[in-house]
């Protein structure tokens, strides 16, 4: 087992890789054997295995003798500040242990075994790396190279999270129909369709354990059978007053899943050591057990398009295809 001081920076170290920043806070007293590590002040990327959430303070019990208990928690309470506290725990929990209860104070702990899952994923992930150099000194790193791209890869779409956003029209009507003639006496109508963007954040494997973690924005269009990645798409600063056609259904969760495993997968050079010259290619596919996801609602324009005579047909005003549509036009 590492000493308190090297798993208590192994802890913040893992918090700040993922992007999280950690203030001291002076009313932080905790006990002797239940030691602050600080208040997240940024929360983590993507950290959805744990309550990391912003203002959470975070606390680390060392390994010890006995059980962690509820006399020890009921010590730790009475200096607890008000708020949401994480409590990491190298020692076990008493059984059937009955947790204290403050007024304002919202805790969970984790006990050896869930702390050591959290470690172990981070460590088969690439997001730490072990070497044991002799029997008494281990020497981990963590790696934070692409935590701020990834920050700033994903800035767009932590901007549209909270408002229903409209995606900016690249095509113009006229130009369209003049170089893509499908009829006489064309009646457009212009519309939103409803589609979903995936947030994506995961950990690519590739050939020879080569690891490397991503980002990727997805837009999910099931009215025109659309779902690919998206590179900073742009977003108007207004919503038009329009008739908006929402899905007939969103894929299943499973099945964004699958899809999203199949549009991140990607053939890339690497090394096959690290003093070699070569460079080989090689399919990085996306670590399922790494996948974490959200998604927001947004607009995307369009043009229902009547031909008399003729089938109806919508027109995806940010890529120009064209598909057949057989709804309601008003």
């Amino acid at each position: 087992m590492y000493c308190a001081c090297a798993m208590e920076d192994l802890i913040v170290g893992l918090l700040r890789h993922r992007g999280a920043a950690l203030e001291t806070n002076p009313l932080a007293i905790g006990t002797p054997s239940i030691r602050p590590l600080g208040r997240i002040s940024d929360p983590p990327i993507g950290l959805n295995n744990g309550p990391a959430t912003l203002h959470t303070s975070v606390w680390h019990a060392p390994d010890g003798w006995t059980i962690l208990d509820r006399v020890e928690l009921d010590r730790w309470i009475v200096d607890a500040f008000p708020g949401q506290h994480w409590i990491l725990s190298e020692r076990p929990l008493a059984p059937n242990l009955r947790l204290p209860e403050k007024s304002g104070v919202n805790f969970e702990i984790w006990g050896p075994d869930q702390l050591s899952n959290w470690l172990g994923e981070a460590i088969l992930s690439g997001e730490i790396h072990a070497r044991v150099s002799s029997v008494d000194d281990n020497e981990l790193s963590l790696e934070s190279n692409d935590i701020e791209e990834i920050r700033l890869e994903s800035a767009w779409f932590e901007s549209i999270k909270h408002d229903l956003c409209t995606m900016a029209p690249s095509v113009d009507l006229e130009t369209w129909i003049e170089r893509n003639p499908i009829g006489n006496d064309v009646r457009p109508t212009a519309v939103l369709v409803e589609a979903r963007i995936w947030s994506v954040l995961g950990i690519l494997r590739g050939p020879e354990s080569n690891t490397e973690r991503a980002w990727w924005g997805i837009l999910e269009s099931p009215l025109f059978g659309t779902f690919e990645v998206i590179d900073d798409p742009v977003f108007l600063g207004h919503r038009p007053d329009l008739r908006v056609i929402p899905p007939i259904s969103w894929m299943e969760e499973n099945i964004v899943l699958e899809n999203i495993s199949r549009v991140t997968e990607t053939r890339k050079t690497f090394s096959p050591d690290s003093i070699s010259s070569v460079r080989i290619h090689g399919t990085w596919s996306l670590d399922p057990s790494s996948t974490e996801i959200e998604s927001v609602t947004v607009l995307l324009p369009a043009w229902i398009l009547e031909v008399p005579g003729s089938s109806n047909s919508i027109l995806n005003a940010v890529s120009g295809s064209l598909h057949p549509f057989t709804g309601i036009i008003r």
